[in-house]
């Protein structure tokens, strides 16, 4: 018990690291008074790319401290784990964008091609090479396992979800930034509830390919790329009713138990 104990505080202590120096970075934005875009060269930008580092920083940090450079090749070897069914490669990679283009389909007779596919170029693929390095190494290679122990597949999806989206909350206040909206309690709660569906399929996945961090890294990025270039009309903004079969075809696929409601006596780490 007295392991298990150590572990939960281990992962008290890993969120705690992650928001501290995430937000110590993105709260100094709107303090230092620097205007958001997606300008390389603006401060506002680089405060916004540091801080994404927080869970690969927590992560490695208590990785080093508790269990030594054996531990650290171990964490950074999820993102090698590449032989695995070919599906989930294609899965990560397309889904989020069918189901962009679904919704425009069910809203409008046409899909059009999205104009801004190719105005990105190496910034924005470096960009999320940068974002899925700095948050797939903590949220699923240290925090999913461990929290899959305590709490269940679907039950550290759901939890992992909250804290993962929570982590963007001070960009929720800054003009420019990609999570900012005139509507706080609207977005935020559809955030909520987008980033949670993402977590359980990324859970999935996970699990699918024997703890691929490698994977999470795609479909995270190809997520970003789908939002970023599909622009969807107004009359097609809400991807709920699309996501909700997906993810509970993905639920289904979640190693049991789902969730596990007293500590079990065995070391969880």
């Amino acid at each position: 018990m007295e392991k298990i104990n150590h572990g939960n505080s281990r992962l008290a202590l890993f969120l705690f690291l992650a928001y501290l120096f995430t937000w110590t970075f993105h709260i100094a934005i709107p303090v230092q008074g620097f205007a958001f875009t997606f300008d390389i060269t603006n401060p506002a930008m680089l405060l916004y790319l540091v801080g994404l580092l927080g869970p690969l920083a927590s992560a490695l940090f208590l990785t080093a401290r508790f269990e030594g450079w054996m531990g650290i090749k171990r964490l950074l070897k999820g993102a090698l784990r590449w032989r695995f069914n070919p599906i989930w490669y294609l899965f990560a990679i397309f889904i989020v964008a069918i189901l962009r283009f679904a919704n425009i389909g069910l809203h409008i007779k046409a899909i059009p091609i999205p104009s801004q596919w190719m105005n990105f170029g190496l910034f924005f693929i470096i960009g999320q090479l940068w974002v899925v390095i700095g948050e797939e190494y903590g949220w699923r290679g240290y925090a999913l396992p461990r929290l899959q122990k305590r709490i269940g597949s679907l039950g550290a999806s759901l939890v992992l979800g909250l804290f993962w989206a929570s982590w963007h909350l001070p960009m929720f206040f800054i003009p420019g930034s990609p999570q900012f909206t005139d509507s706080f309690l609207y977005s935020f709660s559809r955030y909520v509830c987008f980033v949670t569906f993402w977590s359980a399929i990324m859970t999935m996945l996970y699990n699918r390919t024997n703890g691929s961090v490698l994977v999470c890294m795609i479909f995270h990025a190809f997520l970003n790329i789908a939002a970023f270039t599909i622009r969807m009309p107004r009359e097609a903004n809400n991807m709920l009713y699309l996501y909700i079969p997906i993810v509970i075809l993905a639920t289904t696929l979640l190693p049991r138990p789902l969730f596990i409601l007293k500590f079990q006596k065995q070391s969880l780490d």
